[in-house]
């Protein structure tokens, strides 16, 4: 009976093992999407399903059918392309989201198997589900004139600069007319941009309100808290808090060339005064280095408070160098445990934001 079960074992591991193999010599023929990932916004509740479209061509010599499409939730279905596909033809994938009370971001995934592809291809469906709100009231405790919002500021949280950040906002007409906003908008600067869906909201209705940011036209990196005036066509200004982290987008450096890139070094990463007692101003000179083969460049360098007075010797720092980064840290009106953070923006494309800790305790 051992014997039985070894050998019966035995097997069983050499057919796992001969699957193994079969799989990864096995050849992969796709379809090629037009995009594999379809952003369809933000979804309101109350206008039912919404639709997006996949679409896909046969590049391969063979031809391909689609065997079935598999998605991870009931609230989406899909229809397909049935057909058998040669050289060039093209397949559609229908789907077909169903909101639901769950309210938030989503990222649904869809897995097309076809007969030359036994895996599947995964597309992603993404977009904001917005339930209906049960009281309005409550619901958008915040107002600017006539419009509510769920939250007094718009948090775009961190943007780059490789691509513009989209942001959406539910927003309630507590007026008694038409909401929509002006085509003039001349207290907006150029890297944002505001949008209604739909253009004219209803009194009594809810709507969306696109906010797009640009990173690259901002011209400036670090964390932003800024006021800005949206002009509605009623002759009404709606002031926008809006929040925001820029960054500087870079390309994945290869292995190959991490040695090669501009690398920044901080002599210290975090400085500790110890006990100071209030109203004196401590001070501290570090170093920031080179250790890369191509000129390094500080972008800008800010600190989180006015108490901190910081000076770079110079922002550009060649290959093997190093220069002086001086700070004074005026401890007046403060007392307790503090920590300060002085924040460096640089062209090292593998830590292009590097940040000192300042500890203290005032006294």
């Amino acid at each position: 009976m051992k014997q039985y079960r070894n050998f019966s074992l035995f097997t069983i591991i050499l057919i796992s093992w001969s699957l193994v193999v079969e799989a990864q010599t096995l050849e992969r023929k796709l379809l090629t999407w037009d995009q594999k990932t379809v952003q369809i916004g933000a979804v309101l509740e109350e206008n039912g399903p919404v639709e997006a479209v996949f679409r896909a061509t046969n590049l391969n010599d063979d031809r391909i059918f689609i065997t079935d499409v598999i998605t991870d939730c009931g609230c989406t279905t899909v229809d397909y392309t049935k057909d058998t596909l040669g050289n060039t033809q093209k397949a559609n994938i229908q789907v077909r989201f169903d909101p639901d009370h769950r309210g938030g971001e989503f990222s649904k995934v869809i897995i097309v198997r076809t007969n030359q592809d036994i895996y599947g291809d995964t597309l992603f469906l993404e977009g904001v589900n917005m339930p209906v709100p049960e009281n309005v009231e409550m619901a958008y405790p915040y107002r600017i004139g006539k419009v509510g919002f769920r939250l007094p500021g718009i948090n775009m949280g961190n943007v780059f600069t490789n691509e513009p950040k989209i942001r959406y906002v539910e927003v309630h007409n507590f007026g008694s007319g038409v909401l929509s906003l002006s085509s003039l908008q001349p207290q907006v600067p150029e890297y944002l941009n505001f949008q209604l869906e739909p253009e004219q909201i209803p009194s009594g209705k809810r709507g969306v309100m696109v906010v797009k940011y640009d990173g690259q036209k901002k011209h400036d990196l670090g964390f932003f808290d800024e006021s800005v005036k949206v002009n509605l066509k009623e002759g009404e200004i709606l002031d926008l808090r809006i929040l925001s982290v820029v960054y500087e987008y870079f390309s994945p450096v290869p292995k190959s060339m991490e040695n090669t890139v501009p690398r920044i070094f901080i002599s210290e990463n975090e400085v500790d005064f110890r006990e100071v007692p209030s109203g004196r101003k401590v001070h501290r000179s570090l170093t920031v280095s080179n250790r890369g083969q191509e000129d390094l460049v500080i972008r800008k360098i800010m600190g989180n408070c006015d108490c901190l007075k910081l000076n770079l010797s110079n922002q550009l720092i060649r290959p093997g160098e190093r220069v002086n980064l001086d700070f004074e840290f005026d401890t007046k009106g403060r007392k307790g445990i503090d920590h300060k953070h002085i924040t460096i923006f640089s062209n090292d494309p593998i830590n292009p934001v590097r940040t000192i800790t300042i500890k203290s305790s005032i006294k």
